[in-house]
């Protein structure tokens, strides 16, 4: 869901910034992870400016522009929930490569260095070397606006010098905020094709951090410590029996030689901060022992017969055991477990591994990683202290995939997307090229397509009111140059190519989830670029719903009926067809949300929380949350047509898994109910999709793998399946009480406390 941690309808400002700002300083306080506490710091300072601009009412949020006299072009501050916390990201302090530039350029001022240099790129030798660095590629855009002035070298380079002036007096007055310019590359640009979930530098570095596993090393400490000291504290009571009773008799030297071992164990407790022997419950007898033995080193005389009892069974214990400490077997024991611990862990080879990585390029993925994952040469292993030919071991090898270069299907093949939200990240480098086709100048096709990865990683604002984010197309120097397009059937063709094959992808790979907002924003994009006006419908936060739905969700509703008109989904959530194909494509949102309303049973004048996502939950019903929109108008109904009940089911494993997690938390348990039942949700349009005899077959695999679960689970889940039997047999179903044999419909958000939760998690 959108803003998983999202204020209460009426909260928003400082309420909200509060809870977030006490939830930061509480993790910053108390979290063990000295990382987890820094970067709760950094949260800490971003909410506390959020809380501050609240209470004084100096940012308006909900607005698209919510800073006064900051356009919407620049890129903001936006802290969880959309809230602008009053930073400029292309603002603040000098990046490490703004300070060595200003160093080395002649004339810029100490206090004005980002005036300076914007207005240095203006001379003649700034625009010389902006133009150099865009033919060479020598320039990285973390942020759109370091994108502007190279645009304007380009129009200068091109003789469009008014367009460049007009350019740089609507930048002009932020130029001593803001920067303008890139940083130099350090790295290879990933092509469309060579795509990597992490850059080689990534890896290496969580590889050269690596440390020893903590089982690894509880394990070498008892090997090491532990046990010798034991048997040393065996030996040294075993010299004390008489006549089958410890503690009776004390040779010379005894005392000295026990004291020396008793401080031993209180000095390796004192360096390791716990009791030597108590790193698990299987070792509570041997710190037993070091005790008793301390206590007659102080006072052999305080022992009580009880305490000498102990140790009599103790003795025998290990005897019975082992045989005596300082005999063969013991001695050959203690041999074969220093052997068994004394390889060295993980870390030294991945050490190994991240020097390996350090040849590529820092800021790029690794096509061949076989030099990379090959066994340890002689010099390697010798100077990490390991075995020469040593394969790198399988959980080294894992974090190294990491950075294999592929396209997403392979990266998805390969289990390295796991989501639906992940492949959102890595789509604009796919989606880029895409939007730079039709320009000419490869030089400019470049540009265009580095500010648009840029640009898609802008974090969304918090919008009220039926508002939309800033496009690309509201940057002035996209703008400037977009005109210059030259449009051609091949580029709209390749766009729709490229449509259908990643909506497919994240359907096919995640059949259970809805499309991620991040996602359906490069979709629409190549939806547009393809030449198809498609209605997508973005997911909405309950918690700023405003009652209000777009014309998108009408012309989406109205493309769900015509398509499931009649089918198994229709049928399961009980859609009125007719009404909802009688709704004006244009005018008809007040409607649509009166029916939608009605649907969820929420009276006039809804507005918490609980009615907006019934509300909204609703709208997704009718409309399929874009399933339908896939299907009829990204062209995926040929690539899915012998698929619909293997993505069935796959949606329906999946939901079994999570809702069978133990989850103790209260909100992620609700938050994990209305998960599923977005899975279920897509379940069923596939499963509507499909000829009666694979819906047949499907839901017979789903009520065989509902079998195989737990007791518990099949008493829940037993009613929501009664109902799809139901509407398979051509019933509709009650949406909002039990019907035959009591059938449920499974949604996720309900007025009353939800009936699923009345189950044991």
């Amino acid at each position: 869901m959108p803003h998983d941690d999202a204020p209460e309808a009426g909260a928003i400002g400082s309420g909200y910034a509060a809870a977030m700002l006490a939830k930061a300083f509480l993790t910053h306080e108390t979290h063990a992870d000295p990382d987890v506490r820094e970067r709760a710091a950094e949260r800490v300072l971003r909410w506390r400016q959020v809380l501050e601009q609240a209470l004084a009412g100096t940012v308006d949020y909900g607005s698209r522009t919510p800073l006064a006299g900051i356009p919407d072009w620049v890129t903001l501050e936006v802290v969880t929930g959309g809230f602008a916390t009053g930073q400029l990201l292309a603002g603040g302090p000098l990046a490490d490569f703004e300070r060595e530039l200003a160093a080395r350029t002649p004339g810029i001022r100490t206090g004005h260095e980002r005036r300076d240099l914007n207005t240095y790129f203006l001379g003649e030798a700034g625009i010389a070397q902006l133009q150099a660095r865009l033919a060479d590629g020598d320039y990285r855009v973390d942020l759109p606006e370091e994108a502007a002035l190279l645009t304007v070298a380009w129009l200068l380079r091109q003789g469009q010098a008014q367009a460049a002036r007009d350019l740089v007096a609507e930048l002009a007055p932020f130029f001593d905020r803001l920067r303008f310019y890139p940083a130099p590359w350090a790295g290879d640009e990933p092509a469309a094709a060579d795509l990597h979930v992490r850059t080689a530098g990534e890896v290496a570095g969580v590889l050269a951090a690596l440390a020893p596993q903590p089982r690894l090393q509880a394990q070498r400490t008892t090997v090491t410590e532990l046990l010798p000291r034991h048997d040393r504290a065996v030996a040294l009571f075993l010299e004390t029996v008489q006549d089958d009773w410890p503690c009776r008799r004390y040779p010379e030297g005894w005392s000295e030689r026990a004291a020396a071992l008793v401080g031993e164990v209180e000095a390796a407790q004192a360096a390791s901060g716990r009791a030597l022997g108590g790193l698990s419950r299987r070792h509570r007898h041997k710190r037993e022992l070091f005790d008793l033995l301390a206590q007659c080193v102080r006072a052999a005389e305080t022992l009580t017969g009880r305490q000498v009892g102990r140790v009599r069974r103790l003795l025998q214990d290990y005897v019975a055991a082992h045989g005596a400490p300082d005999g063969q077997a013991v001695q050959a024991l203690r041999a074969r477990q220093r052997g068994d611990v004394a390889a060295p862990g993980f870390e030294a080879a991945a050490r190994v591994v991240a020097t390996r990585l350090r040849d590529y390029p820092e800021q790029a993925g690794v096509q061949d990683l076989a030099p990379v994952l090959a066994p340890l040469a002689e010099t390697e292993a010798r100077g990490a202290g390991l075995p020469a030919r040593l394969a790198v071991p399988a959980p080294v090898a894992r974090r190294v995939l990491r950075c294999r270069t592929g396209t997403l299907a392979q990266l998805v093949e390969r289990g390295l997307i796991r989501s639906s939200e992940f492949l959102a990240t890595l789509t604009p480098q796919v989606t880029a090229a895409q939007q730079g086709a039709g320009f000419v100048d490869p030089t400019l096709r470049a540009l265009y397509e580095a500010t648009y990865r840029a640009f898609r990683r802008r974090r969304s604002l918090l919008l009220l009111n039926l508002a939309r984010q800033a496009a690309l197309g509201d940057l002035p120097w996209i703008a400037a140059v977009e005109s210059l397009r030259q449009p051609a059937q091949r580029d709209a063709d390749a766009a729709g190519a490229a449509l259908t094959e990643i909506a497919g992808l994240a359907l096919t790979a995640f059949p259970h989830a809805a499309l991620p907002n991040k996602l359906l924003q490069e979709l629409r994009a190549l939806s547009e670029r393809a030449g198809r006006d498609l209605p997508w419908g973005e997911e909405l936060a309950a918690d700023i719903f405003m009652g209000e739905f777009g014309p998108q969700f009408v012309q989406a509703a109205r493309c769900a009926a015509a398509l499931l008109d009649g089918s198994l989904y229709a049928r399961y959530y009980a859609l009125e067809v007719p009404a909802i194909l009688a709704l004006a494509p244009t005018r008809g949102e007040a409607a649509f949300v009166r029916l939608c309303a009605a649907r969820a049973g929420v009276p006039p004048g809804f507005g918490q929380v609980g009615a907006n996502g019934m509300v909204i939950e609703q709208q997704q019903i009718l409309t399929t949350h874009n399933l339908a929109l896939l299907v009829t108008g990204a062209g995926l109904g040929p690539a899915l047509r012998e698929r619909h009940g293997q993505l069935a089911f796959a949606a329906f494993e999946w939901l079994c898994a999570r809702q069978q997690m133990k989850i103790d938390v209260w909100h992620a348990r609700i938050r994990m109910l209305r998960n599923t039942a977005v899975a279920w949700r897509q379940a069923l349009f596939f499963l509507s999709l499909a000829t009666p005899a694979e819906r047949d077959e499907t839901i017979a695999a789903m009520q065989a793998h509902l079998a195989a679960q737990g007791a518990a689970f099949q008493a829940l889940f037993r009613p929501v399946m009664r109902g799809l039997q139901q509407a398979a047999r051509g019933a509709t179903l009650p949406q909002h009480e039990a019907g035959e044999q009591g059938a449920r419909v499974f949604r996720g958000w309900f007025a009353t406390r939800h009936w699923m939760l009345d189950a044991p998690a």
